[in-house]
């Protein structure tokens, strides 16, 4: 599976998630988080973000920051060498303490903030560890409802400002929010994540891409191909059906017949080649086909493309017209 392209570039706002090495409790004592909110503030004075919401888990953390001058890397780096080295110090810790990469998405702030901020702050609630987030001592959520000091570390006021003219009542407005989802908390919004590491709509992915594809390494990247050709699933999905002259690509369609096989196999392919998507978003798109047919379909086209060379040629001139249909 090709890495999740990371997005850097000034201002960018991100979803942070990582994990204990192993899935191991990094955080087995109130010291150990005591130690990361620190880390955390320094972090802040260092190099200037702005965290918008944490929330510290016995073997992962999350937050919810903007980086001002594009360092993700950096301030990721100096977040888990200093706390890495607190546990070797102070834990005779042994080995690597964060298992690998940290996940980060870039988000859309003005459509997922408040979102993600409820996502985090009731971590603590689906994992069954307290009934109310108010109740845990270790995430952000006592700044937003004013039981505890706000400081210059946190910023909550670009997400309490949606919800009133004082403090009081956006605190108030904040936690009924929050509140409203205990019985039921939504699920992450993972279906609007696009090649695994942008959180937002078709118009914020074209100036995140904007934002990093005059980096020199960008064409490096092994998922860097949704980013570069902006394929949209539901328009190559359209694109083949009109191209092919049917209804569609799933069960109960045209499936059956040369044309409507063939554009089963074309939308796999250029889904592939294309882009970063996972064999889960194609086969959703095309509905009623599992995965392994996804790749087993993509390997046999291959396949057919080394061996036969007239078909090849046709292949590619389908192509071509497909991808021009939606390109432009």
């Amino acid at each position: 599976m090709a890495r999740p392209l990371r997005i850097e570039y000034e201002g960018a706002v991100y979803h942070i998630i990582s994990r204990g090495n192993r899935a191991e409790h990094i955080f087995s004592e109130d010291r150990d988080k005591e130690y990361f909110i620190e880390t955390l503030q320094k972090a802040v004075e260092k190099y200037k973000i702005i965290i918008y919401a944490y929330c510290i888990m016995g073997n992962h953390y999350h937050l919810l920051m903007t980086v001002p001058y594009g360092e993700l890397k950096i301030v990721m780096h100096y977040v888990g060498s200093t706390y890495g080295s607190y546990l070797r110090r102070y834990r005779n810790w042994i080995g690597h303490v964060f298992a690998g990469r940290y996940k980060s998405l870039c988000v859309e702030k003005e459509s997922y903030l408040l979102e993600l901020s409820r996502y985090i702050h009731l971590n603590p609630v689906r994992a069954g560890i307290v009934k109310l987030p108010g109740e845990y001592r270790w995430s952000s959520y006592a700044y937003y409802i004013g039981n505890s000091k706000n400081t210059e570390w946190i910023n909550t006021e670009w997400i309490l400002e949606e919800y009133g003219i004082t403090l009081k009542k956006a605190q108030k407005k904040y936690r009924e929010f929050i509140e409203s989802a205990l019985e039921n908390p939504p699920p992450y919004p993972v279906k609007d994540i696009v090649g695994q590491a942008i959180l937002g709509s078709k118009e914020f992915v074209k100036k995140a891409v904007a934002g990093i594809s005059g980096k020199s390494d960008f064409q490096e990247i092994t998922a860097k191909r949704i980013y570069s050709t902006k394929i949209d699933l539901d328009e190559l999905y359209k694109a083949i059906c009109d191209h092919y002259g049917i209804k569609g690509l799933g069960k109960g369609t045209e499936v059956t017949t040369v044309k409507g096989k063939m554009g089963r196999e074309m939308f796999i392919f250029i889904a592939k080649e294309e882009s970063s998507y996972m064999n889960r978003e194609i086969a959703e798109r095309i509905g009623n086909i599992s995965l392994s047919a996804v790749t087993h379909q993509y390997k046999r086209t291959l396949r057919r493309l080394k061996a036969d060379k007239k078909f090849s040629h046709l292949w590619e001139r389908e192509k071509s017209d497909i991808i021009s249909r939606f390109k432009g």
